[in-house]
C-alpha cells in the first residue's frame, strides 16, 4: 500500500533525516522533516506518473494508481508543492534555500533523465540506482548539515554510511525486479549487465563487515554504524529467507524506515 501511493520513499527519507540529525545533535523542527518528506513524494510520484503508458500485462502496479486517478494525483501534487514553497518561504533561511537550490538541479536533471530514458529506451551508464542512492542520501544529509557545524570526517560519514545503505536497497531492488522491468523494457544499465549488478549486490556482505568492525571500534551504542549494520543484516536476511520477489520488495522498504525509528525507540526507553 505504502509502496503504491510512493509514500515509502518519503518515510525512508525522514527516518534517515533524523537518524542523522540525532547523531551528530543537530536540532532540526518539524518544518525539516515536512519538506524533505514532501519533496521526496514529489519526485517520486512525479516519475511514476509521468512513465508511458504501457499495456496492462507489462505495467507495475506502483505505477497504475495515479494514472487511475489523474485528476486527484495532479491536485495533491500541485498543493503539495505549494505547500513546500510556502515553508520553504516562511521557515528557512534564504542562505538555506539558496545552498540547496544545486540539491533541486539534480532532482530536475535526473527527472529529465529518467523521462529521455522511458521514452527513447536507453539506459544511461549514469545508472538510476546510483543517482537514486545519492541524490537521496545528500537530501537526508542537507538540514542536518546546514543546522550543525560539522568536521569533514563526520560529515563524510554522515553521507558514505546513507549513499551505501541506499545503494543497496537499490541493487537489491533493481536484482528482485529485473525480469519484470525487462518485460516492461524499462532495464537500467546496470540491470542490462546481470552479471556486474549481481557482483554489486554482493557486496552488501564485505559491507555488512565493515560496518561491524566499525562499530567494535566505536563503541558498541546506537549510532550510525548501528544502524547501518542492522539495515544491511535486514536486507541479508531478506535475500535468504524470502523467495517471492514482490514480498521483498515490499518489506525491504519498510525495513529502512521501521529498523532506524525501533532503535531510537529502543535507546530512548532504555536511555542510552
Amino acid at each position: 500500500m505504502l509502496n503504491d501511493y510512493s509514500l515509502d520513499a518519503p518515510l525512508i527519507a525522514i527516518a534517515w533525516q533524523f537518524v542523522i540529525a540525532r547523531s551528530i545533535s543537530s536540532d532540526l523542527s518539524v518544518c525539516h522533516y515536512l519538506i524533505l518528506g514532501i519533496s521526496v513524494w514529489l519526485a517520486y510520484s512525479a516519475d511514476r506518473f509521468s512513465e508511458p503508458n504501457l499495456p496492462l500485462s507489462r505495467r507495475a502496479r506502483r505505477y497504475e494508481i495515479f494514472k487511475h486517478h489523474k485528476s486527484a494525483f495532479v491536485l495533491c501534487w500541485s498543493s503539495s508543492l505549494l505547500l513546500v514553497f510556502y515553508c520553504a518561504a516562511r521557515y528557512l533561511e534564504l542562505h538555506c534555500i539558496l545552498l540547496g537550490l544545486p540539491l533541486f538541479a539534480l532532482c530536475l536533471g535526473n527527472f529529465i533523465l529518467c523521462r529521455r530514458e522511458a521514452r527513447f529506451g536507453f539506459a544511461s551508464s549514469c545508472t538510476k540506482e546510483f543517482r537514486t542512492s545519492c541524490i537521496l542520501s545528500l537530501g537526508c544529509l542537507f538540514f542536518p548539515f546546514y543546522e550543525a557545524a560539522l568536521g569533514f570526517q563526520e560529515l563524510l560519514w554522515c553521507w558514505v554510511l546513507p549513499f551505501c545503505l541506499f545503494l543497496i536497497n537499490c541493487l537489491s531492488v533493481s536484482k528482485w525486479e529485473w525480469f519484470e522491468d525487462q518485460k516492461r523494457n524499462r532495464l537500467s544499465w546496470l540491470q542490462k549487465r546481470p552479471g556486474c549488478l549481481k557482483a554489486l549486490a554482493m557486496g552488501k556482505y564485505p559491507f555488512a563487515v565493515v560496518v561491524g568492525i566499525l562499530l567494535l571500534i566505536h563503541g558498541l551504542e546506537i549510532n550510525l554504524f548501528m544502524h547501518a549494520l542492522c539495515v544491511t543484516s535486514f536486507v541479508i536476511f531478506l535475500d535468504f529467507f524470502l523467495s517471492d520477489e514482490q514480498d521483498k520488495r515490499e518489506a525491504i522498504d519498510l525495513g529502512y524506515w521501521i529498523i532506524p525509528l525501533t532503535l531510537i525507540g529502543i535507546e530512548d526507553v532504555l536511555g542510552l
